[in-house]
C-alpha cells in the first residue's frame, strides 16, 4: 500500500543524472519549490561548473539555497539544515509543495535523521582542532582511513574541512563519526516520498564525460579565471568544489587548465560512485533508472499516488 504525504518530495541521486531536471518538472506540475541540496551551488559566482541552473529556469520555479554565501564563507551541514526548514516553512506557508533536490548526501543525511550529538566541549574541541592545523590533508584523510574507513569512504581525499571533522570526533569522543550517526534517531523535519536517480554505471561514466565536456565549452576556464581575479583565493572554500581546485592551481602555476580535463572527468566518476554508495542507505527511497524510457511515466504515477491525486 503507498503512503499518502503532503510534505515534500526528496529527489537524489549521483551528478549528471537528471535530479534539476525533474525537480523542475515536478514543481510545474504540481505547484512546487525547489530547495538545493547542493554543497557547492549555495556559492555566488560558481555557476558553469556547478551545473547551477540558469535564471530563466529559476524563474519558472522558485528555487530555495543557491547563491546564498560568498566563496569564502564555510557551509556545514548544521547550517544548510536550518536554512532548509526555514525554507521548508516558507513554501508549506503558501500552500506549495516541497521539494529536495541534490547530489550531496551528507544534507540529506541530516535532513532525514538529524544532526549528531556528540556532546564534545568547546575547550576539548579547540584544543584538537588547534593541534590538527598544520596536519596536511593527506594524512588527516590517511589517519580516517584507518579508524573510520566507512566516513573515509563517502568523501573525496581533498575534503578538508568534512575529513578534519570526523577525526576531531574520534579524537575527541573515542567513537567514530560513523558510529555516531548510526545511534543518532529519524529527524521529524522530513516526511515524504525519496526518490533515487540513477543509470548504469557505464552509461553515467559516459554522461559524465560528456557533461564534463559541455561545462568546458561553457567556459568553466574562464568562471575560475575571473574567480581568482576578484580575489577568490585557491584556499577559499568555495574552491574545494570538485574541478575548481584543478583549474585553479593549473591557472596559478601558468599551466594549461584545459589539460586538466581528464583528471576531473576521473574525480567526478570516482565521486559518483561514491553518492550511488551513500544514497544506497535510504533503505526506503525508490530508485529510477534514468535510461529507461518509462521512467517519467513511473515517477508521475508514484508522486500522484503519494500526494492521494
Amino acid at each position: 500500500m503507498i503512503r499518502q504525504f503532503r510534505h515534500a518530495i526528496a529527489i537524489m541521486g549521483a551528478t549528471a543524472t537528471g535530479k534539476s531536471e525533474l525537480a523542475i518538472r515536478l514543481a510545474e506540475t504540481y505547484g512546487g519549490e525547489v530547495i538545493s541540496m547542493d554543497s557547492r551551488q549555495v556559492y555566488r559566482g560558481l555557476d558553469i561548473g556547478t551545473g547551477k541552473i540558469s535564471p530563466e529556469d529559476q524563474r519558472r520555479v522558485p528555487h530555495h539555497l543557491i547563491d546564498v554565501l560568498d566563496p569564502h564563507e564555510v557551509c556545514t551541514a548544521g547550517s544548510h539544515l536550518r536554512r532548509a526548514v526555514a525554507a521548508r516553512d516558507e513554501i508549506a506557508a503558501r500552500g506549495r509543495l516541497v521539494i529536495y533536490a541534490g547530489g550531496t548526501g551528507l544534507y540529506f543525511r541530516v535532513l532525514f535523521r538529524g544532526l549528531i550529538d556528540t556532546n564534545i566541549a568547546d575547550e576539548e574541541l579547540d584544543g584538537v582542532r588547534q593541534s590538527l592545523a598544520d596536519t596536511p590533508t593527506e594524512e588527516l584523510f590517511g589517519e580516517l582511513q584507518l579508524v573510520d574507513p566507512e566516513r573515509a569512504s563517502e568523501l573525496s581525499p581533498r575534503d578538508r574541512v568534512r575529513i578534519q571533522r570526523a577525526v576531531e570526533i574520534y579524537r575527541c569522543t573515542g567513537q567514530t563519526y560513523s558510529d555516531h550517526v548510526k545511534h543518532r534517531h529519524r529527524n521529524p523535519e522530513f516526511d515524504g516520498l525519496k526518490i533515487v536517480l540513477s543509470m548504469p554505471r557505464d552509461r553515467l561514466r559516459e554522461r559524465i564525460r560528456e557533461r564534463t565536456r559541455e561545462l568546458y565549452e561553457a567556459g568553466w576556464v574562464e568562471e575560475v579565471r575571473r574567480l581568482l581575479a576578484a580575489g577568490v583565493t585557491i584556499n577559499a572554500p568555495a574552491m574545494d568544489s570538485l574541478g575548481y581546485d584543478l583549474i585553479a592551481g593549473a591557472i596559478e602555476r601558468g599551466e594549461d587548465p584545459g589539460a586538466t580535463f581528464d583528471d576531473v572527468v576521473m574525480l567526478t566518476q570516482q565521486y559518483a560512485k561514491r553518492q550511488e554508495t551513500f544514497f544506497r542507505s535510504e533503505s526506503d527511497a525508490v530508485w529510477f533508472d534514468m535510461t529507461d524510457a518509462q521512467t517519467m511515466t513511473k515517477i508521475d504515477g508514484l508522486v500522484r499516488a503519494c500526494l492521494g491525486l
